[in-house]
């Protein structure tokens, strides 16, 4: 194990390098550092550590602030305030000291003994965390990501799981077979950790598994209760996607789609108005799994307004959802939707070009899909805009479908939903700015439809 310490008086230094050298000189090995930029650099580049010490009396930094941004970058662990009784009480601040119980003082002058008692309660609490042995140094070509949100799904899983460190570096972050809690997930999600992994072989394994859970799950799930439907499948789209990528299209997860396309459906008509639906719907991370959900919940409420009862037509907005931005590679991303869009000054010319050819990229693999037909079209076709400043073909409102419109006017809708938040006053302004925009050629039958709706009282 190896513990940190921040102090920036050498002496100190000298002084808790020798009592660790004489009391723990094989179990841990200690790294001194100044300031708290050199700690967070050594966190980052040379963890993992099990342990870490700050000297209250800091110049260059508040340590609670230190402490709360090493939580935050590393996660909890074994943390000691070490400092005069007045500087403890002046620079730990309560609220922080109280929330984890991992956290310890140690009053100076520093006495062998107690230091000694001290660190050994830490490196008994690091040993229950298990940060000794979850260290594995392998290369990324043996592991696989996983979405983290896929997690949320389990309360154990029978493999271990990881954090990538470096590109050769991995610390384990689930136990196999340990159960874990939604807050452990959520506390990966604090330090904007996106992607848990797995070794290669044990990857198809959870993907198989999640996508029976799924399935088990949206039969038990009873008609009145359509929130939890849709979470569901939420969830479902981000194991198809997780699938696709990792494996590919197999007559399981054609299955699998044609199932959550049900379940859309049964969603939809569980609320007596689509404004309930919108303003109960869980958007919790905006990201291209929910996108996808309440598009093909949208684009079915238009095409049942617009007196098409044919379940082919609402099977095809579906599948045209959920595949429509497999192929986009960051989440932040789904929201440019023109080809002149500002933000993609920002992308370098391969992440650009790839934008812009993701829909013909999702197209070609609606072609798995047989039974669907016209959706290659429609998928291609959902980044395009009446004015002729979509992409990829910049196509104007005279030469797009009317379906194909349906389901552009609710891609765009959500993401304006996803940007400005989910309310009544978000979805009366969003409809307002769509006037000058989708009031005509094949989008005007469709945009009065949803327009009415979301305007009806």
């Amino acid at each position: 194990m190896k513990a940190l310490f921040v102090c920036d008086e050498k002496e100190e230094w000298t002084l808790l390098t020798n009592l660790f050298h004489a009391h723990f000189n094989k179990k841990i090995s200690l790294v001194c550092v100044r300031k708290a930029h050199e700690a967070m650099e050594t966190l980052t580049f040379d963890g993992p550590f099990g342990m870490i010490i700050i000297e209250c009396g800091m110049k260059d930094s508040d340590p609670t602030d230190l402490a709360e941004d090493i939580f935050d970058t590393v996660g909890p662990r074994p943390l000691i305030f070490v400092g005069t009784q007045t500087m403890i009480k002046d620079r730990v601040r309560d609220d922080f000291y109280n929330e984890h119980d991992m956290v310890t003082l140690y009053e100076k002058p520093y006495e062998a003994e107690e230091v000694t008692k001290t660190i050994e309660d830490a490196i008994n609490w690091a040993k229950k965390e298990e940060f000794e042995n979850n260290i594995v140094e392998l290369s990324t070509e043996e592991f696989l990501p996983l979405k983290l949100r896929n997690f949320y799904l389990y309360q154990q899983v029978p493999f271990d799981v990881y954090v990538e460190l470096t590109k050769t570096k991995f610390i384990k972050a689930i136990s196999a077979n340990k159960p874990y809690t939604q807050s452990q997930i959520q506390d990966f999600q604090k330090r904007n950790i996106k992607y848990l992994y797995l070794e290669k072989n044990e990857h198809l394994n959870f993907l198989e598994n999640s996508i029976n859970k799924i399935k088990k799950s949206l039969k038990l799930i009873p008609q009145e209760d359509p929130k939890k439907r849709i979470q569901t499948i939420i969830a479902g789209v981000l194991v198809a996607h997780q699938y696709i990528k990792d494996v590919g299209v197999a007559d399981n997860l054609k299955e699998f789609i044609d199932i959550l396309i049900d379940n859309i459906s049964k969603s939809l008509k569980a609320y007596s108005n689509l404004e309930n639906l919108l303003l109960e719907f869980p958007m919790e991370h905006g990201d291209i799994a929910e996108q996808a959900v309440l598009k093909a919940l949208i684009s079915e409420f238009i095409v049942k307004s617009l007196g098409w009862r044919s379940d082919l037509t609402k099977s095809k907005t579906g599948l045209t959802a959920i595949l429509h931005d497999i192929y986009v590679e960051r989440e932040e991303w789904s929201t440019i939707t023109y080809k002149d869009h500002p933000d993609l000054d920002y992308l370098e010319s391969e992440q650009k070009q790839a934008l812009m050819e993701h829909p013909k990229k999702a197209a070609e693999l609606s072609h798995y899909f047989s039974n669907y037909s016209d959706v290659d079209f429609i998928i291609e076709e959902h980044h395009e805009q009446p004015d002729g400043n979509g992409f990829p073909r910049g196509l104007n409102a005279g030469k797009i479908t009317q379906v194909s419109a349906i389901f552009i006017i609710s891609s765009n809708f959500v993401i304006q939903l996803v940007m400005n938040g989910i309310s009544q006053s978000s979805l009366r302004t969003i409809i307002r700015s769509f006037m000058s925009i989708y009031n005509v050629g094949n989008f005007k039958e469709p945009f009065s439809l949803l327009s009415k709706e979301i305007r009806r009282k």
